[in-house]
């Protein structure tokens, strides 16, 4: 493999891309599906290995959680309404002064400062609140005489109602990274804010069996391991609320406290872990400017201690951006200290940022990554199948993901939360051949990355020929030759897709082992007379036991058929040959 990614052309070909990519606001999932197949196929490849940390900001949070829009008048409010009228030494009317006074108020805005009125309702609401929000760590640092340093931040901000409401549910971006978590390739992921949203993901997807460490304090770091650690460096609003002796002085949001968490000795353990994390793994930033010293901080010491090689195998520095701001400039001349010159500086910062925002983003890293693991298990099927035959396989696993992508616009959470119920409820029943009723936790495809799968996949799970027999679908679907709908999860019988041809619609469902299929029937997805596929991924046992039909030809219905992966694999030399034997079994 190439050092550099063949970076000389293809930093070129990903600058034509990008200037050609729609905005990172705009961006569709299909779209953001192919940047990761063309100039970002090295980055996406890592996240399915588990190779990258996600470094989170408060834009994964966007539109769930308040923003500094709705905190930076709240605080100034809340020090307005306990202004005590008459009182020219009012320590609260004191307390505002200092945090106008950050907004360099004119003469002119100044005058029509009015404490008896809302702040809502000043004219120049917009304008100072603009301002602040860019000074937002300097406001947070407001002293009310008599309270303790942290009043305005704990008070003002009302951390407890505002980032621990128990009535918030996760976003798009929450929900993915779960997936990601339980899927085994996202085990190390920062996160600078304070609310509880990824936790409550991974909560709702394991039906609450433990799968996340969240690392707030140092003892926190000596937990045994989940399926992933969470760094909150910055604070837990969650267990504030819950333990606010313990976890109050915690929460990070104060100029000072920004300066000075790097140099605290409290601070010291989860400041080395994270060092040694940006050291250790490349990093993917989403809704994260970077701006807090701390963050520079911590990036500029692991640069010094071990650097990243700039070009390498796969960018070490990834954006969720529509353009690199002048913070994450900061980090990238930071951490690139000797390889970012005049003549390389273009070529990192295109190799930095990816335009597509968290949400969009996330579902196609899903898709991807899905995808990826299925075309590994194609790889990885025994049988007498070439490499050029087993890619054409891959081509239809991908054709799926593909039509997947397009069905996720417009409702990118109804998508999300039917893709993780739909596949959690295909593997249970391929597994187990029952599904319970929603909800239900998610199974992964396997819960570990993509490069150890060759070491853990037993060979009678049958989840190879599953993907094989999914490659088939898709080819078929890639071909023209019918089309899927997904099932009715509502319906215990409606299968796990439903194929559509010129001969009419038949549900299909797979099955790990005969005792799988013989489970199907006895919970009642497979019922007697229904025209239905059963795809076995072993040998097939005897028939399933069912009632006598009449001839095909007589009825016009073929009931149910069912075939063997395995004994197609074990006869198919080529990838044609097995589409061919397939379509015959099944008389599609």
């Amino acid at each position: 493999m190439s050092t550099s990614y063949e970076l000389s052309g293809a930093s070129e070909r990903s600058r034509i891309v990008m200037a050609l990519a729609p905005s990172a606001a705009t961006i569709t999932v299909g779209e953001a599906l192919a940047l990761l197949d063309g100039p970002f196929r090295a980055f996406a490849e890592g996240v399915s290995e588990d190779r990258y940390a996600l470094w989170l900001g408060s834009g994964i949070s966007f539109g769930r959680v308040d923003g500094l829009k709705e905190v930076v008048p709240r605080v100034i409010e809340f020090l307005r309404v306990q202004i005590a009228a008459g009182n020219p030494g009012c320590r609260f009317k004191a307390a505002l002064d200092e945090a106008l006074a950050l907004a360099q108020l004119s003469a002119e805005e100044q005058g029509r400062v009015d404490v008896t009125r809302p702040f809502a309702e000043w004219p120049d609401a917009n304008a100072i609140t603009g301002r602040l929000i860019g000074k937002y760590a300097h406001l947070l640092e407001t002293v009310v005489e008599g309270e303790a340093e942290d009043f305005v931040l704990w008070n003002g901000v009302d951390i407890a109602s505002t980032f621990a409401d128990p009535a918030i549910e996760p976003d798009v971006e929450h929900l993915c990274i779960a997936t990601l978590i339980l899927e085994g390739v996202s085990s190390d992921i920062a996160s600078a804010n304070w609310d509880g949203l990824v936790e409550k993901a991974v909560d709702t997807l394991t039906g609450g069996q433990p799968a996340l460490v969240v690392c707030v304090r140092p003892e926190d770091l000596r937990e045994p391991q989940q399926r992933a650690r969470l760094f909150k460096f910055h604070g837990c609003a969650i267990r504030a609320s819950a333990d606010e002796a313990t976890f109050r002085p915690y929460l990070i949001g104060r100029q000072s406290q920004i300066h000075g968490w790097v140099a605290r000795q409290e601070n010291a353990a989860m400041v080395q872990r994270l060092i040694d994390l940006i050291a250790t793994k490349p990093t993917l930033m989403m809704g994260l400017s970077a701006q807090d010293a701390n963050i520079q901080a911590i990036f500029a010491e692991a640069e010094a201690r071990m650097a990243w090689p700039w070009p390498g195998d796969r960018p070490s520095y990834v954006f969720s951006e529509n353009a690199i701001g002048v913070d994450q400039r900061g980090l990238l001349r930071n951490v690139y200290r000797a390889a970012y010159t005049p003549d390389t500086r273009q070529q990192i910062l295109d190799s930095a940022v990816i335009r597509a925002y968290a949400k969009p983003l996330l579902v196609s890293l899903l898709l991807h990554m899905l995808c990826s693991k299925l075309r590994r298990l194609i790889e990885l099927a025994p049988g007498a199948l070439g490499p050029a035959d087993r890619q054409h396989l891959q081509t239809g696993v991908v054709a799926v993901r593909d039509r997947l992508a397009v069905a996720a616009e417009p409702d990118r959470m109804a998508f999300v939360r039917s893709l993780v119920d739909q596949s959690s409820r295909a593997v249970m029943m391929f597994r187990d051949g029952h599904a319970p009723a929603a909800p239900r936790p998610y199974n992964p495809i396997s819960p570990i990355p993509i490069q150890q799968m060759a070491g853990d996949v037993m060979p009678a799970s049958g989840l190879r020929e599953a993907a094989v027999a999914t490659g088939i679908l898709g080819l078929g679907v890639h071909d023209g030759a019918w089309t899927l709908d997904v099932a009715d999860v509502g319906d215990q019988t409606s299968g796990i897709v439903c194929v559509n041809s010129v001969a009419g619609s038949v549900k299909v469902f797979f099955a790990a082992n005969s005792h799988a299929a013989l489970r199907l029937q006895h919970h009642g997805h497979l019922v007697d007379g229904d025209e239905a596929i059963v795809i076995h991924s072993l040998e097939t046992s005897p028939a399933l036991p069912r009632s006598p039909r009449g001839a095909p030809g007589r009825t016009g219905r073929l009931g149910l058929r069912e075939v063997s992966i395995t004994e197609l694999m074990n006869e198919a030399v080529t990838s044609a040959e097995l589409v061919q034997r397939f379509r015959e079994e099944v008389a599609l």
